[in-house]
C-alpha cells in the first residue's frame, strides 16, 4: 500500500527522514523534467531540483495535510524556476548595455557516431525540446505539467495560480502550436 504525500510529510515532520527520501524518490523525475525543460540547462535544473526540495524541508512545519503536496511542489519548483530565468535576464540585460554579448557554447563535443536509429530519436527529441521552448511561457509550463507528470487541469491551475479554465486554453494552444511546428519540420507522424 502507498503512503500518500500528506502522511509522508507528516511522517517528515515527525522526525522519519526517510519519508522525505520517498518523497524525493517519487518526485524528483517530474521536478527535474520541468525545470530542465524550462530553463534548457540541465545544470540549473539539478540546482533547482535541490533548492526546490530544500524548501521543502525547510517548510515541513508550516505544511498543511489537504492532498495537494504535488500542486504544492510544484508552485515552488516553478518560482524557483521563474526566479532563475529573471536573473539570467537581468544578467543578459547588463551585459547587452555593456556592449557585452553573450557567447553560446555547446554543451558537449560529439562522443561520435551512433546508429541511424538512434541519432534519428535524438533529432526528434530536439525538435521536440526546441519546439517546447520557442512555446510562451505559461503555455509551456502547462504543457510540461500535463505531459510529464499527467497532472489534471485542476492541479496545474493549483501549481500555476491559475483557474483551469485557462489552464485548459492554454495545453490547447500549445497542443495545436507544437502540432504546427513538428509537421513544418515534417515529423507529424510523432
Amino acid at each position: 500500500m502507498d503512503v500518500t504525500d500528506d502522511a509522508l510529510m507528516v511522517l517528515y515532520r515527525d522526525g522519519d527522514k526517510a519519508a522525505f527520501h520517498a518523497l524525493f524518490d517519487r518526485y524528483r523525475g517530474l521536478v527535474y523534467h520541468f525545470a530542465r525543460i524550462m530553463l534548457d540547462d540541465p545544470d540549473l535544473a539539478e540546482d533547482v531540483m535541490q533548492e526546490s526540495f530544500l524548501a521543502v524541508s525547510r517548510a515541513a512545519e508550516r505544511y498543511e495535510p489537504k492532498g495537494c503536496f504535488r500542486t504544492w511542489l510544484m508552485r515552488i519548483v516553478r518560482n524557483r524556476c521563474l526566479n532563475v530565468l529573471e536573473a539570467k535576464r537581468v544578467r543578459q540585460s547588463i551585459l547587452a548595455e555593456g556592449g557585452m554579448g553573450i557567447v553560446d557554447f555547446p554543451d558537449k563535443a560529439s562522443s561520435g557516431p551512433s546508429p541511424r536509429e538512434r541519432m534519428r530519436a535524438c533529432e526528434k527529441l530536439s525538435l521536440v525540446e526546441r519546439a517546447i521552448q520557442d512555446l510562451p511561457e505559461r503555455q509551456r509550463e502547462a504543457i510540461v505539467l500535463y505531459a510529464f507528470d499527467s497532472m489534471t487541469y485542476r492541479d496545474i491551475a493549483g501549481a500555476l495560480d491559475m483557474p483551469a479554465n485557462t489552464v485548459k486554453t492554454l495545453i490547447h494552444r500549445a497542443r495545436a502550436t507544437l502540432a504546427r511546428a513538428l509537421k513544418e519540420a515534417g515529423e507529424d507522424g510523432l
